[in-house]
């Protein structure tokens, strides 16, 4: 029975630790592609998306410009035969995962280039798995989405938007859960994207 006790418990620990919420702090810009005019062809390039989760992101941003009618038509590199082209770029912050992984960027990124916030992350860390983990694990994702628009091969204009989320690892988290905004990346994308062609109206 007691062993029993004690499993269930290391198991309520680990699920706690390796369990997180999402919660995205950027603007929400509203969606209106009622103003656009189906006329341009597009094709697209991506840079960056690599992870699975990337990969689940970009078909929504692909989704959003398919849907959008704003275009004839979405192509993969097809820039020659298209009106325009467009490299659809995640810009990723530093992936600090000393205690739950490895950092996609090097250790020293941070300190070098933001000290005071790679203190913090030091000190959450510390408390957090000191604590073991009622003081939750954050992580602040800086990330970015840029588009890169060129017309007949000349680039055009960059555009960049702030997609900046925190992640909360532990105890906290599953209280927090009900709020958790990964099942909004979809509307949080298109609205992205309805940024995105709202700022382009001159070039597209």
């Amino acid at each position: 029975m007691k062993n029993t006790i004690n499993s269930s418990l290391v198991f309520i620990l680990m699920f706690s630790v390796w369990s997180c919420s999402v919660f995205y702090s950027s603007e929400r810009p509203k969606v209106d592609f009622s103003k656009h005019i189906k006329d341009k062809s597009l094709s697209y390039e991506l840079i960056g998306w690599d992870d699975e989760a990337d990969r689940r992101r970009i078909s929504y941003i692909l989704a959003a410009l398919q849907s959008s009618g704003k275009f004839t038509s979405v192509q993969y590199q097809n820039q020659v035969k298209t009106d325009a082209h467009v490299q659809i770029i995640l810009e990723s912050s530093p992936r600090f995962k000393i205690f739950l992984g490895e950092a996609t960027e090097p250790l020293s990124y941070l300190p070098e280039r933001n000290p005071e916030r790679f203190g913090v992350y030091l000190l959450n860390r510390f408390l957090a798995i000191s604590t073991f983990f009622v003081i939750p694990d954050i992580d602040r994702d800086d990330d970015y989405l840029v588009f890169r628009l060129s017309k007949k091969g000349k680039f055009e204009k960059e555009y960049r938007y702030p997609m900046e989320s925190y992640r909360v690892f532990g105890w906290i988290s599953l209280l927090l859960m009900w709020g958790d905004d990964r099942k909004e990346w979809k509307p949080i994308l298109t609205e992205k994207v309805s940024k995105f062609l709202g700022d382009t109206q001159d070039e597209l």
